[in-house]
């Protein structure tokens, strides 16, 4: 008997392993062979593309926009250390070079630009925010209605708040360039500038990224604007056609109504996308109309931000509102498609979003009566 119970247990054990091995056979080893095959043909097409790192803001991200970045060499260590290991050209940040580095690997931006801007925006490490409070990116503090400088506990504290705020500039917005962090940081025309003094910001950085070892990384802004135009006139906002407000009267302040001068344009990711003129026309306005800071970010503030006229004759004008920055300068001459600017939330405006309106005449009315046939397919 216990020889039979043996030689039970051993079929049985013979039959689960044949059993097992077949169905493995039969489904878990293809699907294995099918994963390794994918892995070794991703591998050969990244070495067949390069060095390039294609990064793409898409509809789950709230960028928008795209752009692409080409890694051009490691980080010149001796350039880098002559600034961040001598406190009589780096003030505060000296020995401070190592922290920003790792935070730019952690936010995936390029750390000769993190570091040039943190000395260029505080006069080399000397400037009593940064001196005073630990704040070396000029972050107001939403305790005194963005009044003050925001203190931090330590420099390492204000290096990470800074590292989130370049965080959400370049990977987020898609601010990417010199050019475009510029716009942000030193706007041209900016109220707050009455002397010109940043039209200095680009090139002092470009001189300062340069003396450091150059930047590690050369991106560049893509735009794919698929226009459509219909006799004559074009969509205004090609990543969406989502309107999210209407032209009229709306409630949502308590007891009191408001009236809505136009109608707004948004969806996920629509962030930094292209705003195009609707006509050919010549651009009368382009400026900011309230505080120029995003919402989102750090200040909710009032009016439409920065925004665009457009004067198109015959009495029609349209306007484009709270862009992420400064569209392209008055008396610019356009045609119906050509980009003008970029989707923000600078104004009073609580997300992403395109505000547009079209005047006649002087008098304001409602543009779904002019884009309506881009939304129905209707001629």
């Amino acid at each position: 008997m216990k020889h039979l119970k043996q030689f039970a247990k051993h079929l049985i054990r013979k039959k689960l392993l044949v059993g097992t091995g077949s169905f493995l056979m039969a489904n878990i080893i293809p699907v294995l062979i099918f994963l390794v095959l994918c892995t070794l043909l991703m591998a050969v097409i990244g070495a067949l593309s390069g060095s390039v790192d294609h990064q793409h803001n898409d509809q789950d991200d709230d960028g928008g926009g795209g752009y692409i970045c080409s890694p051009t060499g490691d980080m010149n260590q001796k350039e880098w250390d002559s600034y961040f290991k001598h406190e009589d050209r780096s003030g505060v940040f000296k020995g401070y070079g190592n922290d920003i580095i790792e935070l730019s690997e952690e936010k995936g931006i390029d750390p000769i630009l993190f570091g040039a801007i943190a000395l260029h925006e505080t006069g080399y490490g000397t400037s009593s925010g940064v001196v005073d409070k630990n704040n070396p990116g000029g972050l107001m503090d939403p305790a005194t209605d963005w009044q003050t400088l925001q203190r931090f506990p330590t420099l390492k504290d204000g290096l990470e708040a800074m590292a989130d705020t370049l965080y959400n500039r370049i990977i987020v917005d898609g601010l990417v360039t010199i050019e475009q962090l510029g716009e942000v940081y030193a706007p041209i025309g900016a109220e707050n500038d009455p002397n010109n003094l940043n039209k200095h910001w680009i090139p002092t950085m470009k001189k300062l990224t340069a003396n450091m070892g150059g930047l590690t990384m050369n991106c560049e802004a893509e735009d794919h604007v698929d226009m459509e135009l219909i006799g004559g006139k074009s969509w205004v906002s090609p990543y969406t056609k989502t309107i999210t407000s209407g032209f009229g009267y709306r409630s949502g302040c308590g007891n009191c109504t408001t009236f809505h001068a136009g109608i707004d344009i948004a969806s996920a990711g629509i962030r930094n996308t292209p705003i195009v003129s609707f006509a050919d026309g010549k651009v009368t306005i382009s400026e900011s109309n309230g505080t120029t800071f995003d919402s989102t970010i750090e200040n909710m503030g009032n009016g439409y931000g920065w925004y665009i006229e457009v004067d198109h004759g015959d009495g029609i004008k349209t306007r484009y509102a709270h862009m992420v920055k400064k569209g392209i300068p008055a008396g610019s001459e356009v045609k119906a498609g050509d980009v003008i600017g970029y989707v923000g939330s600078t104004g009073a405006s609580t997300a992403p979003h395109l505000h547009f309106e079209i005047f006649t005449k002087g008098e304001k009315v409602d543009p779904m009566t002019h884009v309506k046939s881009f939304l129905t397919g209707e001629k």
